[in-house]
């Protein structure tokens, strides 16, 4: 993939994430801190849609989309058992005795419900469509999928101020639905030449076969890594309550801006990586990328440790915990994209339970920690038993991935990786008061160069001749 094709599909991550950044503040400002914790759980309830009745198809579409001539049949046949799936719960939903909303948002109220349940629909949609559009490279058209959601959200949401409306959560949940929806009539213009043709084509039941295998063990593995990146908020919210969970769920939304790099790497390693696995890459090339991504995320773990202190500034003082926790938070998706790389060898060799077994020991020593951390440390103790579990999740898959396909150097990867999470640890536990600790951040960071010199000097050189060039 050449620059200009990166730099297009670089374009709506990073606007995504700053449209983010402006509504986050504009909400903890606006609404109470208690909606902000329901506005946490309905993010968490579509999270878990997408994972559980997609069926994990949308990852079995992208594992096929380069074997398969038939692009259109390949999307209809990765979208028909999840829709089916997704109807038949809506129906049950709709005739329980008792009140969703009540249960996850404790307002007892039809039209949240109702909203819910077009959300979620809504989402369903958008994930199979936002995976055909990256299968097909068309990074523009890629960014402005990424951009949607943000821009209609933050437009929806400045009306409340503009037309004087009350900013309870209902409000909140309303505008909200109004952007996914506006989001999902954008996408189905954009993937008209994909999703329009699709119903004139037939459903090949070996296809749906092949690609049912490996999806079906993704789903445990989707919803275990649900769990393993949300039950934190769950927790809290029955043994801290909501407020402790809005302060918690806004660091974990300001930290998730850290998720832009690993989007725009996934969205570029997969077809690239199944690329290279169908013409027996050679290993030297994956080694330079996980080398390369353990050097980016020290650098980024290094900046959210030195840089902190200053997120409090834009926002309430009731969020003044939001400086210790943001370090916490940002370990997530980092070790979720260094996964991305050092556990290559489960998707190319079709051994996704693996996947799933890591995401269940992730899950497992999550949900431990949490119930012992929690009642002691509050927020601070769902932040540090998130990072453990994650380390769990890294680590495991890099491991299985050695022993499914080739061998990859990995010491290096582990000291630098076991310090910063000692530094991060150490941050949480004593809410960033310790003296001059910040400059241990770039101590790692100086540790890591050293570690991986010849690998800077090598990027060093490809830089200069492609200034050259």
């Amino acid at each position: 993939m050449n620059p200009k094709k990166i730099l297009q599909f670089s374009i709506g991550p990073i606007g995504a994430a700053f449209l983010s950044l402006i509504t986050l503040p504009f909400v903890a400002w606006f609404f109470s801190v208690e909606d902000v914790g329901r506005l946490t759980m309905l993010q968490v309830v579509l999270s878990l849609s997408v994972s559980l009745f997609s069926l994990a198809m949308h990852q079995a579409y992208v594992r096929e989309y380069h074997e398969e001539e038939d692009k259109q049949a390949l999307f209809k046949t990765s979208l028909i058992p999840g829709l089916v799936v997704l109807f038949f719960v809506i129906a049950i939903i709709i005739f329980l005795p008792f009140s969703t909303s009540q249960l996850l948002f404790g307002i007892n109220s039809p039209l949240l419900t109702f909203l819910l349940l077009v959300g979620v629909f809504a989402s369903f949609l958008i994930n199979f469509l936002v995976h055909a559009v990256r299968m097909q490279e068309r990074g523009l058209v890629f960014s402005a999928t990424q951009l949607a959601p943000k821009l209609f959200l933050l437009t929806f949401i400045s009306l409340i101020m503009l037309l004087n409306l009350k900013a309870n959560f209902k409000t909140l949940m309303l505008m909200n639905t109004l952007a996914i929806l506006s989001s999902l009539l954008v996408f189905l213009c954009f993937t008209r030449d994909t999703w329009v043709p699709a119903f004139n084509k037939s459903v090949d039941t070996i296809l749906l076969k092949k690609m049912l295998q490996f999806s079906l063990p993704l789903v445990a593995g989707g919803i275990a890594y649900w769990g393993l990146t949300t039950m934190d908020r769950f927790f809290l919210r029955s043994l801290s309550g909501f407020e402790e969970l809005g302060v918690y769920a806004l660091a974990v939304a300001i930290a998730s801006s850290v998720s832009v790099v690993s989007s725009i790497f996934s969205n570029l390693w997969h077809p690239i990586l199944y690329k290279w696995a169908k013409s027996e890459v050679e290993q030297s090339k994956v080694q330079s990328v996980i080398d390369n991504m353990v050097i980016l995320v020290a650098l980024i773990w290094t900046m959210a440790g030195i840089g902190s202190f200053i997120v409090p500034w834009f926002l309430p003082l009731e969020y003044k915990a939001i400086e210790y926790l943001v370090v916490a938070c940002v370990a997530m998706p980092l070790f979720y994209m260094l996964s991305e790389t050092t556990g290559v060898g489960i998707g190319i060799t079709r051994r996704s339970k693996y996947s799933m077994y890591a995401s269940l020991l992730a899950f497992s020593v999550n949900f431990s920690l949490n119930y012992f951390l929690i009642p002691n440390f509050g927020a601070a103790g769902a932040a540090l038993a998130t990072v453990l579990a994650f380390f769990v999740f890294f680590t495991f898959k890099t491991e299985v991935s050695v022993r499914l396909w080739r061998k990859t150097s990995r010491l290096k990867m582990y000291v630098v990786i076991f310090f910063y999470v000692v530094a991060t640890s150490i941050t949480v536990l004593t809410g960033a008061n310790l003296k001059n600790f910040y400059l241990i951040w770039g101590v790692l960071f100086i540790l890591t160069c050293l570690l991986y010199m010849s690998r800077l000097f090598e990027n060093v050189a490809i830089i200069k001749n492609l200034i050259k060039r």
